[in-house]
């Protein structure tokens, strides 16, 4: 009788020290869970304003041009080696700054699982949308480029240079006009119907991340879009590619797409 009960004690003991550890173990994950979800907030929220800024300036730019189907680039001289154009000047420094802020959370945030918070997760969506290969306007290493030359350290963090320094750096510094050369050329190019749809189309991604990201407005604007623009095929790449696949979870595609494009009689 009496070996049954220090058996049973025994167990009890062993029983609980297994409990409390396999507790313990379980409270650590659900710190260190906690600890990355908050990381990850943090950080979304440290770069997610200067991001949309980027963004809303972009979009307001592109909606510009679009309405007269970008004719004041039309005569555009790639090679030139001064931006004489402020148009052109202007779209170029845009997109750099925009693709500037997107190599920030890059490098800031190589130790920030930002799939931790719901925003984040979102914006590594767009982000990846944005540099897949039918949706992007160069390849993701000269962006990276681009965006590279954009930076400059200022009290020992990154930000954007400023539009005057782009314009000198690009007519001054060959270096600079050789990485910013590939968007150059596309953006020169906006007589071809194929090169204004791409940049219609990424225009059309930038704002569904605005709308979503930012969604009352507080740090952009609200701005129509401009789906009679698109073509067939970009109305149907954006509808079942973009807004299909990637971005399932954008509110009101139908802003960005308007109503189905009709085939040509």
């Amino acid at each position: 009788m009496a070996d049954t009960g220090w058996f049973q004690l025994l167990t009890a003991a062993l029983g609980g020290g297994v409990t409390v550890k396999a507790l313990d173990i379980l409270y650590q994950e659900f710190r260190h869970r906690s600890e990355r979800s908050r990381s990850a907030e943090l950080f979304v929220d440290e770069h997610l304003d200067p991001l949309l800024k980027a963004a809303d300036e972009l979009v307001g730019k592109l909606r510009s041009l679009a309405e007269s189907d970008f004719r004041k680039l039309h005569n555009i001289e790639p090679s030139a080696e001064t931006l004489e154009s402020h148009d052109f000047s202007s779209l170029l420094f845009l997109f750099g700054r925009f693709w500037a802020r997107i190599e920030i959370i890059r490098q800031d945030g190589l130790s920030i699982a930002m799939s931790q918070d719901e925003r984040g997760k979102q914006l590594q969506n767009f982000l990846n949308c944005l540099e897949s290969r039918r949706v992007r306007i160069v390849d993701r290493i000269s962006q990276r480029a681009v965006g590279e030359i954009m930076l400059e350290g200022r009290d020992g963090n990154l930000d954007t240079i400023a539009f005057i320094d782009f314009v000198k750096a690009f007519e001054t510094d060959t270096e600079t006009r050789r990485w910013v050369s590939p968007l150059a050329r596309i953006l020169s190019r906006t007589r071809h119907t194929s090169e204004r749809q791409r940049l219609l189309q990424y225009g059309a991604v930038v704002h569904a991340l605005i709308d979503t990201l930012d969604p009352k407005h507080l740090v952009t604007r609200m701005r129509p879009s401009y789906p009679n623009k698109l073509t067939r095929r970009s109305w149907r790449d954006l509808k079942y590619r973009v807004f299909g696949q990637y971005l399932k979870f954008a509110q009101n595609p139908g802003k960005y797409l308007g109503p189905p494009k009709k085939r040509r009689q």
